[in-house]
C-alpha cells in the first residue's frame, strides 16, 4: 500500500472564485481514465472515493487514488481552478453531462465550496469536498521516474487485460520481465488450473 500524506484542500477564511475552460470531449477522457483508480466502496474515506480537479493556463490536471493506484492525467485548458474535490459519484454524473455535448467548450466556474459546470446549455453543481488529498503525487512520482529501469517492455493492455479474466477469483498476475524488450512471463493462478503464459512485447515505431 501507498504511504502517503494528506492535506485540506479547502482554503479557510477565504471564498475561491475562479474559472477555467476546455474541450468536453477532453474532458470526457481524463475522467473516464481517473475514476478508474478512486477508491469504490462506500466506506472508503472520502478523499479516496473522490477526483482531485486542478489547473491553470498550462491545463486541467484530474487525479485519483485508492492509496493502492495513482493516476494523474492533463488536457489543455485557459483560465485557472484552485485544488477542487469532488466525490467519484459526482464525477461519473459530470461525465454524463457532458457526453452529449462531446464537441463543445466546458467551463469549470468555482465560487467559494460549489463548483457549477456548463456546457452547450447544460450545467451542473456540485459542492466541493472539504476532505483530505493525498499532496505528495509529484514527489512519488518524481521517485518512480527519476529510478533507474532495470528492465522494459511496451504492452498491449488489451491483450493484457484478458489476464484478469483467467485468474481465480481473488488472485493475483504476477509479471517477470527476462529483459529490455523481450517477452513477459505471466503468472495467473486460476481456479483449478495451473496457466503459464508468454506475452510479447509491443514494438514502438
Amino acid at each position: 500500500m501507498l504511504r502517503i500524506k494528506l492535506m485540506n484542500t479547502m482554503q479557510e477564511n477565504k471564498i475561491v472564485t475562479n474559472t477555467l475552460t476546455t474541450k468536453a470531449g477532453d474532458v470526457i477522457e481524463l475522467l473516464d481514465g481517473v475514476i478508474t483508480h478512486a477508491a469504490k466502496g462506500k466506506d472508503a474515506p472520502h478523499a479516496l472515493n473522490s477526483v482531485q480537479l486542478l489547473g491553470g493556463n498550462d491545463g486541467l490536471m484530474a487525479r485519483a487514488t485508492d492509496r493502492f493506484r495513482l493516476i494523474e492525467g492533463k488536457i489543455d485548458g485557459e483560465g485557472h481552478l484552485d485544488h477542487t474535490l469532488i466525490t467519484l459519484d459526482d464525477t461519473k454524473r459530470l461525465i454524463e453531462l457532458l457526453k452529449g455535448n462531446k464537441l463543445a467548450l466546458v467551463s469549470f466556474n468555482r465560487l467559494g465550496d460549489l463548483l457549477t459546470i456548463s456546457a452547450a446549455g447544460s450545467s451542473l453543481t456540485l459542492n466541493i469536498l472539504d476532505a483530505n488529498f493525498p499532496n505528495s503525487f509529484a514527489d512519488l512520482f518524481s521517485k518512480a521516474e527519476n529510478s533507474v529501469a532495470i528492465n522494459k517492455a511496451n504492452f498491449n493492455p488489451a491483450y493484457f487485460s484478458d489476464y484478469a479474466k483467467i485468474a481465480g477469483k481473488g488472485n493475483a498476475v504476477s509479471v517477470t520481465f527476462t529483459g529490455d524488450n523481450k517477452p513477459m512471463m505471466i503468472g495467473v493462478k486460476g481456479n483449478k488450473v495451473k496457466w503459464r503464459a508468454l506475452l510479447m512485447p509491443m514494438r514502438i515505431v
